[in-house]
């Protein structure tokens, strides 16, 4: 956490997950052999308690294990006082259902606290905290130096970005498309722009599919230009370059998902835990390595597209809100809240970075 682009912070957050997964993966007993369809729990599930692993397990057993084990060794949340007051909490359309449920269940610890909803859409929240610095804004992607920038510019003095969860995306096809894997160059030029600096692929056949595909046009699914995600794709697969202007555009990433799953040439970047029997995610070639999208190549850091999901508030409105900022920044980095990021599909962080962030967010702690 910091007041910078959030590049560095994430890489430390991601970093130490992945120490801490493996780590626990590695300690583990098993002769299973890794799937291939490994995946977040899919949303709304409820999340068992740790079990001690026994006789043969899958990857994916594994490293589900290995998850609730992380879990149980982040703090639960403690209420240190009684609260009262209200919070509008604006932005990521990918949080909207993470929020909700933070919010219901915070409200059980503090029940005379309320929340409202603002404008959707990343940008529309940090657009929102620059008009009013009491909302709580949440961005599903690394906030710039521009937003900084503007946020100051506006009427939030001191803005402050905490990573509470982190989100895998991965590139979504329809079942039936027989596309094996495409490299990074591959992916940009179908995402790019034409005339922009490099190729624009607009068929299948341009990635080498065959049959009767190759001449279908590539159908892009993507979210608005107010979307966080859109953004991401921007800086992380175009590195700045425009995105093509013919694309379907959808609500939420679980739409982009649903509409590939009714369309045979459609492509879309999309979260992990959004997908459908209808879709599959395609590999991506590294240096000419084959990298599957699984949750095994997510928390390894083979495949790339994982990215940090922040919550953004103005520091400066922390010392006449009685506590309600802090405490809601406590709880979604607590057990509680944490294991409402695994059941709405992301992954969690990892206990050291949590307390790093409490640090900054509260002052050196006693532990």
């Amino acid at each position: 956490m910091s007041n910078c682009s959030c590049r560095f912070c994430f890489s430390v957050a991601a970093f130490a997950l992945l120490t801490m997964v493996l780590a626990s993966v590695g300690q583990s007993q098993t002769t299973a052999t890794p799937t291939s369809n490994s995946k977040p729990l899919p949303k709304g599930t409820e999340a068992p308690a740790t079990q001690p692993i026994q006789g043969s397990m899958t990857q994916h057993d594994i490293e589900h294990a290995a998850l609730m084990r992380l879990i149980d060794s982040i703090e639960p949340y403690h209420k240190q006082k009684e609260l009262k007051g209200a919070a509008t909490l604006s932005g990521s359309t990918t949080m909207l259902a993470l929020g909700s449920k933070w919010s219901e269940r915070f409200k059980k610890f503090h029940q005379e606290v309320v929340f409202s909803r603002g404008t959707d859409g990343t940008e529309a929240g940090i657009k929102a905290l620059a008009e009013d610095p009491t909302v709580i804004a949440g961005a599903s992607r690394p906030l710039t130096e521009k937003d900084l920038a503007d946020l100051k510019k506006g009427k939030c003095k001191d803005p402050l970005s905490v990573i509470v969860a982190l989100d895998p995306l991965a590139l979504y096809v329809h079942k039936s498309n027989p596309i094996a894997g495409v490299t990074p160059e591959q992916l940009e030029s179908i995402f790019r722009a034409p005339g922009g600096k490099g190729k624009h692929f607009s068929t299948w056949g341009d990635l080498g599919v065959t049959g009767e595909l190759a001449s279908k046009p590539i159908r892009i699914h993507s979210r608005s230009e107010v979307s966080g995600t859109t953004t991401f794709i921007k800086q992380m697969v175009l590195r700045g370059e425009e995105m093509a202007k013919e694309v379907q555009l959808h609500k939420s990433n679980q739409e982009i998902c649903t509409a590939i799953g009714t369309d045979l040439g459609g492509v879309g970047i999309c979260g992990f835990g959004e997908a459908t029997d209808q879709v599959r995610p395609v590999s991506l070639i590294m240096n000419g390595v084959r990298v599957p999208a699984t949750e095994q190549s997510f928390l390894s850091g083979q495949y790339p597209f994982v990215r940090p999901l922040l919550l953004i508030i103005d520091k400066a409105q922390m010392g006449s809100d009685g506590g309600l900022r802090e405490a809601v920044l406590r709880y979604v980095l607590s057990r509680d809240g944490q294991l409402e990021a695994v059941r709405e599909g992301f992954f969690p962080l990892d206990p050291a970075f949590i307390r790093k962030q409490l640090d900054q967010i509260s002052g050196p702690q006693m532990r």
